[in-house]
């Protein structure tokens, strides 16, 4: 029989929902949110528009939803998941197309793997957030399998914003390992809290793991690998 989560356990969930997000503010900041006053080139194109606004939202009713939990909502949370769903959905479908369009155009961060081979990143690395997004959904009954697979996921997706902090402080060369390792290191986070609090780890956060770290294997993998060089050619090639 699973433990009754502690009072603080939603809060928990709230901050740590907050804090990714704010990750991720920060990083595309200037690229974006910011980007009107600051006027940074280049130009945003309508893809990347669409995939900023779509997953600003999709944040944005991520922490709704952590906040209906801890306000002791959880009609209205629910009433709202399929929303979040197919939010998620669309921003993964924008997320893939806007990364196969950065590998056609050439673009990849300064200091960074090639831009076929740093397709690897988002492209993975939203497989990975799909993946833990399933499992949450399949689990929608299981609150306790649900809230830290959702969670995990919104961590999973904090790696582009640790990658565009890392660049302004000077560590452009290490900014695709930080955006591997911080979702880890979110993850780590939760981890401590739920061996703290419940005492143990939920085996939701052992299954997120295995993807977060299988993600963090197969980015590094393809970054010098010819396999996923021409995996990457091929979607890239001019139809």
């Amino acid at each position: 029989m699973s433990q009754a989560p502690s009072r603080s356990e939603p809060r928990f969930f709230l901050i740590m929902s907050i804090a990714s997000v704010a990750i991720l503010f920060v990083g595309f900041a200037p690229s974006f949110y910011l980007k009107p006053i600051i006027q940074a080139p280049p130009p945003l194109s309508m893809l990347t528009i669409a995939h900023g606004v779509v997953g600003t939202l999709w944040m944005a009713l991520f922490i709704a939803q952590a906040a209906f939990i801890s306000t002791g909502r959880p009609a209205l949370h629910r009433q709202m998941g399929m929303m979040g769903a197919l939010l998620f959905g669309l921003m993964a479908m924008l997320g893939f197309w806007t990364a196969i369009t950065a590998g056609k155009l050439g673009h990849a961060p300064p200091e960074s793997a090639p831009p076929l081979a740093f397709m690897a990143l988002p492209l993975i690395g939203m497989a990975a957030s799909l993946l833990l997004v399933a499992l949450a959904l399949w689990n929608r009954s299981h609150s306790d399998w649900h809230k830290r697979l959702m969670l995990a996921a919104l961590f999973s997706i904090t790696g582009p914003g640790v990658g565009r902090i890392a660049i302004p402080l000077g560590a452009a060369s290490w900014s695709a390992q930080a955006g591997l390792f911080v979702p880890e290191l979110l993850l780590a986070v939760a981890m401590v809290y739920d061996q703290v609090q419940n005492k143990r780890v939920h085996p939701a956060y052992w299954y997120a793991a295995a993807i977060l770290v299988t993600t963090h294997i197969a980015v590094t993998w393809a970054f010098t690998s010819p396999t996923w060089l021409a995996f990457a050619q091929t979607l890239t090639q001019s139809e």
